[in-house]
């Protein structure tokens, strides 16, 4: 990983068509961004350092609905899925890992490790705050695109801020100013939020 681009110049399979090798030459020099394919593999197995068969979980909202109303039926905005599992085979290292352990999955995203179900590692997929990872999988798997809300308050002036995120009101007002009794410098908020 981390090399640069390689060109495939040729793919091996078997009878069943699954591949069994590749030959790529390393162009180091190569534009990764801007390359559309991409492959990720794993180290050649031994009886010494066996795949692990892992199993990639991530959750789904519990109702489809961002806020109920009072006389709104729970039962008509439960999502029908909220779990979804995804099989995948791992490095032998990861049998290293204790339960709460957060590792990267190259191109699949961070994820916590949750302990083992029948022989299989469960890791539990962990939000990043993309838009992908915070819509509702259940309206992207039935087609439809979840609803973008406008929040309230502007980033900057003219510029709407689009988010999935539930409004949800300052917890202390907007009128605070901390302070703490610390020997670290002074620094200026940037934030846009600061008073």
């Amino acid at each position: 990983m981390d090399w640069g681009n390689a060109i495939v110049r040729s793919k091996h399979v078997n009878a069943s068509g699954q591949v069994t090798s590749i030959e790529m030459e390393l162009k180091l020099d190569g534009n990764f961004r801007k390359t559309k394919k991409k492959i990720t593999w794993l180290a050649q197995p031994t009886s010494l350092y066996p795949m692990a068969d892992v199993t990639l979980l991530d959750y789904d909202y519990l109702i489809t609905k961002k806020k109920l109303e009072a006389d709104d039926n729970l039962i008509d905005y439960i999502t029908p899925v909220t779990e979804f599992k995804e099989e995948a085979l791992a490095d032998a290292n990861v049998k290293e890992l204790k339960k709460g352990d957060i590792i990267q999955f190259e191109r699949k995203g961070y994820f916590a490790f949750d302990g083992e179900v029948d022989a299989k590692m469960q890791f539990i997929r962990i939000p990043d705050g993309t838009a992908s990872s915070v819509s509702s999988k259940a309206a992207a798997n039935a087609g439809a695109a979840p609803p973008v809300v406008q929040a309230d308050a502007p980033v900057e002036p003219n510029t709407p801020v689009m988010t999935k995120m539930y409004d949800v009101a300052t917890v202390y007002g907007g009128d605070v100013n901390p302070s703490a009794d610390t020997k670290m410098y002074v620094v200026k908020s940037t934030s846009v939020y600061a008073s």
